[in-house]
């Protein structure tokens, strides 16, 4: 009876040091990919000036630039560009079909105008009250599927971060003078799930990026 009590406390003792392993690792893992989701964003020359670009504190990988004196208030309204894809030249190949990239593109677009359209009707027709946006899909990083469910079955968590980067410029619809313009990547994180699908960090960078924009064109 005391072999078997004390074999119990040992295979207890054992399987909690395992479970202790196992979170440590957890915050490794996540402390690790957290420092690769900090890279230097490319540039990729979509936007014709890059010059006056100051790199955001909160955030390393995101550029930005605004003219100053603008009174955003003043657009009610935005008129956006079909997205383009218009990779850097030091991206590397994804291997990304064409029609998936055409996808890419029609998602992003639609996903910002249904996130800002209540309060910001689109339209094609310029006006002193409307804002351009222009946008490039400047990187796709895809995921490996079966790597995440993989790794969300041992440790739980994908392993396998994807995201994308794009160039956005905010121009007065009518002159086509440049107030502001963006340079930002982001990648996936290893508490977003979206990474069981190959696009689905970067689907859900498009979605943050869209409800970004709600926010600053909200701000005074």
């Amino acid at each position: 009876m005391a072999k078997h009590m004390f074999m119990g406390e040992k295979m207890n003792i054992l399987k909690e040091k395992s479970n202790i392993c196992l979170v440590l690792s957890v915050f490794m893992v996540i402390f690790l990919i957290g420092g690769c989701s900090t890279m230097k964003t490319p540039k990729s020359g979509f936007l014709e000036d890059y010059s006056e670009f100051q790199v955001d504190p909160k955030d390393k990988s995101l550029l930005w630039y605004e003219k100053k004196g603008v009174d955003w208030k003043r657009f009610k309204k935005l008129m956006i560009d079909p997205v383009v894809v218009y990779f850097h030249p030091d991206a590397l190949n994804r291997a990304i079909q064409p029609e998936e990239l055409e996808k890419l593109t029609g998602y992003f677009r639609e996903t910002v105008i249904n996130e800002v359209k209540d309060e910001y009707p689109v339209t094609d027709t310029p006006g002193a009250d409307v804002l351009r946006i222009r946008t490039a899909i400047t990187d796709v990083i895809p995921v490996k599927p079966v790597t995440n469910i993989l790794s969300v079955a041992a440790i739980g968590i994908p392993l396998d971060m994807g995201g994308a980067a794009i160039e956005a410029e905010f121009l007065d619809s009518e002159t086509g003078e440049r107030l502001g313009a963006v340079v930002d990547m982001k990648l996936g994180t290893p508490l977003d799930f979206s990474g069981l699908t190959s696009l689905g960090h970067t689907k859900t960078a498009f979605r943050q990026w869209a409800k970004q924009l709600k926010q600053a064109l909200a701000e005074p």
